[in-house]
């Protein structure tokens, strides 16, 4: 009575695999690999002539520049010499200035409050987030995805910039007062 095919005959909507549909597809909510971005990849076909209907990655934010072939990545994820997506630089953080072991973001201070851990940093395995990296306390376990992470402590450097703008103005213009 028109039941569900075989696991091995279901083909995916996502990704067009034989094996598995997309609620299990590995490509489905993939996270950006970019630091600064807490975006999910966005699975696409290209309208251009040279690649038409090819399947594409790009991030869901428009400033990212986030792109990958389907190809590459789902080969990515079935690979276990899968490239780094940060290219040279450092495998943590993705900053061109230090390398992994020079990272500042190895060895930080738990977030949480009373707790006295540090936060390891570590690069994700599993399937679903292959190659990302997280912060984890050896303490308490607490979690946090380091591009998160990031956002936050630009979002805490820019305030601190306006506040210096913001002062500077003020006293600009008490001289001018006097």
């Amino acid at each position: 009575m028109g039941g569900r095919k075989a696991s091995s005959q279901v083909s995916c909507q996502a990704c067009s695999r034989e094996g598995h549909d997309s609620v299990d597809c590995l490509l489905v909510y993939t996270r950006c690999m970019k630091p600064s971005f807490n975006g999910i990849l966005k699975l696409l076909r290209s309208s251009q002539p040279t690649s038409l209907g090819k399947k594409f990655f790009t991030c869901q934010h428009p400033t990212c520049n986030g792109f990958q072939w389907f190809e590459e990545a789902f080969n990515g994820v079935s690979s276990s010499s899968t490239k780094h997506p940060y290219g040279d630089g450092c495998f943590g953080c993705g900053a061109t200035d230090h390398w992994i072991k020079a990272c500042p973001w190895r060895n930080t201070p738990c977030t949480k409050p009373n707790c006295k851990g540090m936060r390891k940093l570590k690069i994700s395995g599993t399937e679903h987030n292959y190659g990302i990296s997280y912060l984890k306390c050896l303490e308490c376990d607490t979690f946090e995805w380091l591009s998160d992470v990031l956002v936050a402590s630009k979002a805490k450097e820019l305030e601190g910039n306006v506040e210096e703008i913001c002062s500077f103005i003020v006293n600009k213009m008490n001289l001018n007062k006097q």
